[in-house]
């Protein structure tokens, strides 16, 4: 009697399902680093965004989660100079001379921060957070400072709405989607 056995077949189809998974793992990697990068850019060139300390900007974090679990950081500190200073917060005014994007400034912040450092915001974010949901594969774009969301409300110069519209394009590069 020639042929494979049911455990022969099981163990190809278990590597073939690893193989398959690993490519798309290793894709999706690719994906979260250009992401990355994309994310930066829209911050840097968003109309009217200004960078007083830098922690916005070096907060921005993209994580690839597998089966619920965090696999691999981007994190926008490794592409850019640190913050020149922590978070600034609510409590009086803020002279620059020159600030994070070079420039003479002075800024009274209306929200509390715990005046730590955006790129550990970030860390943080990316070790807590869990995806929800049962996908194999979860991609997340985060700007976890405290005022993110202030500053997205108040001047839409995060550049996350700008980030999420290019990641279709950067997508269909990496993951092959043709949408």
């Amino acid at each position: 009697m020639s042929g494979i056995s049911p455990y022969q077949a099981a163990q190809k189809v278990k590597a073939f399902r690893k193989a398959v998974m690993d490519e798309i793992e290793r894709r999706c990697t690719q994906y979260c680093s250009e992401l990355c990068l994309e994310a930066i850019e829209q911050r840097k060139n968003a109309p009217g965004a200004h960078n007083f300390t830098g922690n916005l900007i070096n907060s921005i974090v993209v994580g690839l989660y597998r089966e619920g679990l965090p696999k691999y950081a981007y994190y926008s500190k490794s592409y850019l100079e640190p913050a020149i200073q922590v978070k600034m917060t609510r409590s009086g005014r803020y002279h620059f001379d020159p600030d994070y994007d070079s420039t003479k400034s002075n800024y009274v912040p209306t929200v509390e921060t715990n005046r730590g450092w955006g790129e550990e915001d970030a860390v943080r974010f990316f070790q807590s957070y869990r995806p929800k949901g049962k996908n194999i594969f979860d991609i997340v774009v985060a700007y976890p400072v405290e005022y993110a969301d202030f500053i997205e409300k108040l001047r839409h110069t995060t550049g996350i709405l700008a980030t999420y519209a290019e990641a279709q394009k950067i997508a269909r590069t990496y993951l092959c989607i043709n949408n």
